[in-house]
């Protein structure tokens, strides 16, 4: 097996009152030579995001890196054309970043068209942008995730687009039957899938002493989520939460390549203290408010 070093990326931002810090770590995992995965952290706009790519090694790996450099420049350019002040201006804004993961599912869709070596191109995509007055876009295609660690409480923001969920969702698998049922990486969303749903899109109102993860299915295939919140609320800081993880995906095996994005929430006078039992919600999704439900 060939080991690769990871890739990091750390950022701090000032968007008064609070502060985001953040960082992200790839790994081959223990069973593949090539990475698969990528993730973009953006000091300049508070983006973040995690790319899983689909279509064999060459293929997947060009699909997630094309994702996470493409969507930046679309989602920057959108935003400068935007002339809406206050509250407006933030839902304007929060509404670029599934606008444009549309747009880039559509630009690897045509590559896939007419370019025949990039048939069966295709990439998940998890994204975090924050759009101001404390306030974070959430979107996402595929089975990557993003998870909110709020006062103890871990709860999961984004709903799997694969066939298991939606059988779990139409109640003909129960939650035993899902972590492990047959169809469970099976994706029935996905950038360069044809006739694709549009990219779930939702608000996520920050608060000081928050934790967000996004990740790809290379740790949440291999870990349970009560794992992945006991090491987000046992770590210090993002770069020690995220080595945990990859150390913890790999140690359960490590299948896939792992990738993991922690975003820290602060005001910069609240101390971030962390310990205790980690409380995991039943619940997808409950501290969201869908895009699609404001005017």
């Amino acid at each position: 097996m060939v080991v690769a070093p990871p890739v990091h990326s750390e950022m701090e931002s000032e968007n008064a009152p609070l502060r985001l810090f953040a960082h992200g770590l790839t790994d081959l995992g223990r069973c593949r030579d090539q990475s698969e995965d990528a993730f973009y952290i953006s000091k300049a706009h508070d983006l973040f995001i995690v790319s899983d790519g689909i279509g064999g090694a060459h293929g997947g790996a060009l699909a997630a890196a094309a994702t996470v450099q493409t969507l930046p420049l679309k989602v920057a350019a959108e935003c400068r054309k935007l002339v809406c002040t206050g509250d407006k201006a933030i839902v304007e804004k929060a509404r670029t970043l599934p606008s444009m993961i549309d747009a880039v599912k559509e630009l690897l869709l045509d590559r896939t068209r007419y370019e025949p070596a990039a048939k069966g191109l295709g990439a998940t995509v998890v994204a975090g942008f924050f759009v101001g007055n404390n306030t974070l876009a959430l979107s996402h295609l595929g089975d990557s995730r993003a998870y909110l660690l709020r006062d103890g409480v871990l709860e999961r923001l984004t709903e799997d687009h694969t066939v298991a969920n939606m059988l779990f969702q139409t109640g003909r698998i129960n939650s035993s039957e899902l972590t492990h049922h047959p169809t469970r990486n099976i994706l029935t969303r996905y950038i360069g899938m044809e006739d694709c749903p549009k990219a779930d899109a939702a608000l996520l109102r920050l608060l000081p002493g928050d934790r967000l993860l996004f990740c790809t299915d290379g740790l949440t295939s291999m870990i349970s989520d009560a794992e992945i919140g006991n090491e987000l609320i046992e770590t210090e800081d993002c770069a020690s939460a995220c080595k945990r993880l990859v150390e913890r995906s790999n140690h359960a095996g490590g299948h896939d390549n792992i990738t993991v994005v922690v975003v820290d929430v602060t005001d910069g006078t609240s101390s971030q203290q962390r310990r205790g039992k980690v409380v995991v919600r039943d619940t997808v999704g409950s501290s969201l408010t869908p895009l699609g439900a404001l005017p």
